[in-house]
């Protein structure tokens, strides 16, 4: 059996969560970073990084950023609430949503489209359940199940909607996630 390529994100948006970690903890944070990563942080825009390698930056920065003081799960997802906070400050980000004009179903239904700049080897399909709500399947990624989810419920947040983000595994690396929200600016 054929074994999926290797899922890898672009370094412009790993070097989001380094920046973001240096804005809040300065140069102790990147020391701390360093420290606990043990290899390199140095990425270049267009680098394919592992995707494996950037969940032990965001949880690294995690920890450093609780204390370590949460349990794995809340670990995954506080990382996945990181992740969209620091892609919310990518150039992407601010195109995406001048273009979709904030329009959360419309943006969640152009996932595929989306992360096609942000990831390789690593596919979302998206479906309309009903007005407000969203089903993304994600497959060949190396992110814990609870990764996606943290995600999309921050960006549930940021977008002031009350909403809600269910997760279901399949197979390793093969997620769904439901997103439903109860009210659109």
């Amino acid at each position: 059996m054929d074994e999926a390529p290797r899922p890898t994100i672009k370094g412009i948006f790993v070097k989001s969560h380094i920046r973001g970690l240096e804005r809040e903890r300065g140069a102790e944070g990147l020391r701390l970073l360093r420290e606990k990563f043990g290899r390199p942080l140095n990425y270049g825009n267009g680098d394919d990084v592992p995707v494996a390698d950037e969940v032990q930056i965001l949880e690294h920065i995690v920890d450093i950023l609780s204390g370590g003081s949460l349990s794995l799960h809340e670990r995954h997802l506080a990382a996945g609430r990181l992740h969209f906070r620091n892609f919310s400050t990518t150039p992407l980000w601010k195109i995406v949503s001048f273009v979709f004009m904030g329009n959360t179903k419309r943006i969640l239904m152009q996932s595929a489209r989306i992360s096609g700049y942000v990831f390789r080897n690593v596919h979302f399909i998206s479906e309309s359940l009903d007005e407000r709500r969203v089903k993304i399947t994600m497959f060949n990624n190396d992110y814990p199940l609870e990764h996606f989810q943290g995600f999309f419920q921050q960006w549930i947040a940021q977008a002031d909607l009350n909403g809600d983000v269910e997760a279901a595994a399949h197979t390793r690396g093969r997620y769904e996630y439901t997103i439903s929200w109860t009210s659109e600016h």
